[in-house]
């Protein structure tokens, strides 16, 4: 397939604006994540692209990728038309050359109906597995008109016994779609540490003809588990791997960077350049290999194995504390892993909370303390579903504060003031939020990080109006509110 060169890049956020800059001579492409681009169109929950953040990613001239983190192709159900389409006029604005998306799933189908895992989640690693997703893929790769890759995901679980092994999954899946592939290494080196398939031979396993693109990113160790943090450089066992592999990948275009915003003040700007730098040697060994090793596919496991449906369904019910009864709930609840995903979904979920709701959480945590917010949270999981989007999960647990009452000072006002925020921001209409106290010096205080006091009680009114609140609102990450 004829795609362009792009080189050495990173993942794109306003928040490593001041990186780019210091570092713009060594980035040659920014990938962006299309969902961090979309908004909810005024009067409507339809999503559109928002054209002051398109423009940020335009600012610094730079050729794009979009990596999509919301429709992933590895379960039964395909990505939803709607969100597809939008990641196919994303892609068209950006001029990417290819678009990507993760080999995992993160929506299931039950008696409840259909709803969402809070988390991207590992696939059925089946022959039906493999057919469930190779149909999902090429549901997406239809829809957009820029050829699609699939990024190798992370996997926290066990092998278990029978099932095809990571890299063969993959390889099954890309084949059969006929698509390209992301190779996240630090995602394969995670599950390698983790206790799953080595990262030399899940390499030997994949068609290398196929990949497209490089991740890299750092980690650190939590409760015995190597995670996928992107939270700081890459490894120097890591990227010794990596010396190996790329020579060997003929139709390499991207080596990508990934690093949330959240664990940048951790790395000094000497380490984050040289980290660059060692990326820039690392494409410099691109097609240097003299050959091409074959790749192994072993024969298809027999013996009885759930069906992806099943899988997914399982999964993702233990993962959010669903009930759930069956042989395959009892194997995976013995799994170690199982309690990792579960406090990946819970911390992804309250972060959303905490940074949608931020003055009403701040006054809940100063008020009662972190624990006190925690037990709250933990309450609300039992009785209510992850939601895709963020705005979506803060108006749920916004509902359940008003159900439940909990003892917090001004906590009714605050929270009015926060939901009125956001929906100002969306709908571009004004609104007055009353209040029973003077609203200034409690608003400064939680503003500042302060419990309030001596704040006097009375009958007081604010006004919002999109002037106002467009401060508040950009001070949060586009992808807080969106997903």
């Amino acid at each position: 397939m004829n795609l362009p060169e792009l080189g050495v890049g990173l993942n794109w956020f306003p928040e490593l604006d001041p990186v780019l800059k210091a570092n713009k001579d060594l980035v040659n492409v920014l990938e962006v994540e299309p969902q961090s681009l979309w908004r909810r169109d005024k009067g409507s929950d339809s999503l559109v692209l928002d054209p002051a953040s398109v423009e940020a990613t335009r600012l610094y001239q730079l050729p794009t990728l979009v990596h999509s983190v919301a429709l992933p192709v590895g379960g039964t159900l395909a990505p939803p038309e709607v969100e597809a389409a939008h990641l196919a006029a994303t892609s068209q604005q950006l001029s990417s050359p290819w678009v990507s998306e993760h080999l995992s799933f993160n929506r299931v189908r039950d008696e409840s109906g259909e709803w969402q895992s809070g988390l991207l989640l590992p696939p059925c690693h089946t022959i039906a597995g493999v057919e469930a997703a190779v149909a999902s893929v090429r549901a997406l790769a239809a829809s957009q008109s820029v050829p699609l890759a699939i990024e190798t995901g992370v996997n926290y679980l066990r092998p278990r016994k029978g099932e095809l092994p990571d890299g063969e999954f993959v390889a099954r899946v890309a084949d059969e779609a006929d698509c390209g592939i992301l190779l996240d290494l630090h995602n394969i080196w995670t599950n390698q540490r983790n206790g799953r398939q080595a990262l030399a031979d899940y390499v030997e396993q994949i068609p290398l003809e196929r990949v497209w693109e490089i991740h890299l990113a750092g980690g650190h160790y939590h409760r015995g588990f190597w995670l996928d943090a992107h939270s700081a450089v890459a490894p120097p066992e890591l990227m010794e791997l990596a010396t190996r592999i790329v020579p060997r990948l003929p139709n390499l275009k991207a080596i990508i960077f990934e690093l949330f915003p959240a664990y940048l003040p951790r790395i000094s700007p000497a380490a984050f350049r040289a980290q660059l730098e060692a990326l820039h040697r690392l494409w410099a060994r691109r097609n240097t290999a003299s050959s091409i090793k074959a790749k192994r596919r072993g024969a298809a496991p027999i013996g009885a194995h759930p069906s992806p449906s099943e899988w997914e369904r399982t999964l993702a019910k233990l993962a959010v504390h669903k009930p759930c009864v069956s042989p395959l709930a009892e194997e995976m609840r013995k799994d170690p892993g199982l309690a990792v995903i579960r406090e990946m979904v819970e911390k992804f979920r309250g972060s959303m909370v905490v940074r949608t709701l931020r003055l009403s959480s701040r006054l809940i945590m100063l008020e009662r303390g972190p624990a006190y917010l925690e037990q709250l949270l933990a309450e609300f999981w039992k009785t209510h579903a992850p939601q895709p989007f963020a705005l979506d999960e803060a108006s749920a647990f916004a509902s359940f504060l008003r159900e439940q009452k909990p003892y917090v000072p001004f906590l009714p006002e605050v929270l009015a003031y926060d939901c009125a925020v956001l929906a100002v921001a969306l709908d571009g209409e004004e609104r007055c939020v009353p209040f029973g106290a003077d609203p200034l010096p409690l608003l400064r205080a939680l503003g500042a990080g302060r419990r309030p006091t001596e704040v006097a009680r009375g009958q007081y009114e604010i006004r919002l109006t999109p002037d106002l609140v467009e401060a508040e609102v950009r001070a949060l990450s586009v992808m807080d509110v969106i997903h």
